[in-house]
């Protein structure tokens, strides 16, 4: 390790332990330079869920021009299988002053973008090649920031940081959403307890459950709305159709994927069936390219995209084919408990990732459940520009804003 990244990590250690038992929230580090903020001495993880590790000013493309400042932050939490693990995100301060009681904040979950490393929206930069994705929410963020809001936007479980990420796994990425709202409020003191969860695609997933989990992790925070943007719906029904699409899915194959394999990171009795046989031969030989390549490298046809969804099952998937099913409908945004928070679902005509037929499916369950859900539909929105300044981004910054004051 280089002497000037290891020797403030020693002393930061060393100090800790010289001063005895401390509130974690106080015990922040000095942050180090390049990829060593993302992989914490294990020692440090070791405090209260949604506190800092450290943090340093972020640069580049995650620091967006509205912001008057953005701070690259790393906070403890615990992994779906309850191990100490820090999760990577940035906070953004709006410019100005902060309004009687702080600034209201959102957190902004971000799209599909992989669950490799290199697939957080805190590391892109202009040679990602999933760029488009990281920056997806950027025209929302940035009206939000205009509107005196301040963001805080998490990385989740498993991307930026060591270990797997639970892909479309409820709690894991309610967990996620909702402690960077925790740990944005000890960086900036001026941040309020007046919050919104909000998101896109995986990021709706994770607002939608951030409602069912707020009472258990958003202790001593207001939470005011929910905005979920194409969140993905019925994925029980997507696969079982997929399941007989006799040639390469391409997009859909790779999505299929981080499906699978968020279900084998959260579900120990899932993992043990794919490793007696669930899956091909062929699709368990691409399970370690999920840790190693974002979305657009699994959809290429030496990885996920050149198999055939056909082709996924393995001899034992009969075995498992129930199980499976159960853990994605436990994990339908359409079943998240959001009590009484005011949810808003908006939705692309032509999303050929969440066709707007599902999305009807959801509202409806939602509304039969009691929630108070606003729906708007967009005739010529896909999956990717749904979040423009075209389709949804005007009004979603208008209805959170309204929803903060």
């Amino acid at each position: 390790m280089n002497p000037r990244i290891f020797a403030p990590l020693v002393l930061g250690i060393v100090m800790v332990a010289l001063m005895g038992p401390v509130n974690p929230a106080l015990a922040v580090v000095s942050a180090p330079s390049g990829d060593a903020f993302y992989a914490p001495p294990a020692a440090l993880l070791d405090g209260e869920p949604g506190t800092l590790v450290w943090s340093r000013p972020a640069v580049g493309l995650p620091a967006l021009p509205a912001a008057a400042h953005t701070e690259l932050v790393l906070y403890r939490s615990r992994s779906v299988s309850g191990e100490q693990i820090g999760v990577s995100g940035t906070v953004l301060i709006p410019r100005g002053s902060p309004p009687p009681g702080g600034w209201p904040i959102v957190s902004w979950a971000h799209v599909t973008t992989g669950a490799a490393d290199s697939c957080a929206p805190s590391r892109v930069t202009t040679a990602s090649p999933e760029r488009d994705a990281m920056t997806r929410g950027d025209t929302i963020v940035s009206g939000l920031l205009q509107a005196g809001v301040a963001v805080a936007r998490t990385d989740y479980e498993g991307i930026g940081t060591p270990g797997p990420h639970p892909y479309l796994v409820g709690r894991s990425l309610a967990r996620s959403q909702i402690e960077i709202v925790h740990a944005a409020r000890e960086f900036s003191p001026a941040i309020g307890t007046r919050w919104a969860a909000a998101g896109h695609s995986e990021g709706g997933v994770s607002s939608m459950f951030s409602a069912e989990h707020a009472e258990q992790w958003a202790s001593g925070l207001d939470l005011r709305a929910v905005s979920a943007i194409a969140p993905p719906t019925m994925s029980r029904t997507e696969l079982q159709t997929l399941r007989y699409l006799p040639f390469p899915g391409v997009q859909l194959s790779a999505l299929a994927s981080l499906i699978i394999g968020g279900q084998i990171v959260a579900d120990a009795e899932f993992e043990q069936m794919v490793g007696a046989g669930a899956l091909s031969q062929e699709a368990a030989a691409h399970l370690p390219d999920l840790e190693d390549r974002c979305f657009t490298a699994l959809t290429k046809s030496n990885s996920w995209g050149g198999i055939a969804p056909a082709d996924f099952d393995g001899p034992t998937f009969s075995d498992a084919r129930e199980h499976f099913y159960g853990l994605l409908d436990e994990n339908d945004p359409a079943v998240a408990d959001v009590g009484g928070v005011p949810v808003r679902i908006d939705q692309g005509m032509v999303d050929l990732a969440v066709p707007y037929v599902f999305q009807d499916t959801l509202v409806a369950r939602q509304r039969w459940r009691g929630a108070n859900v606003a729906y708007r539909r967009y005739l010529t929105a896909s999956h990717s520009s749904i979040t423009s300044s075209t389709y949804a981004a005007p009004s979603v910054v208008s209805w959170l804003a309204a929803k903060l004051r």
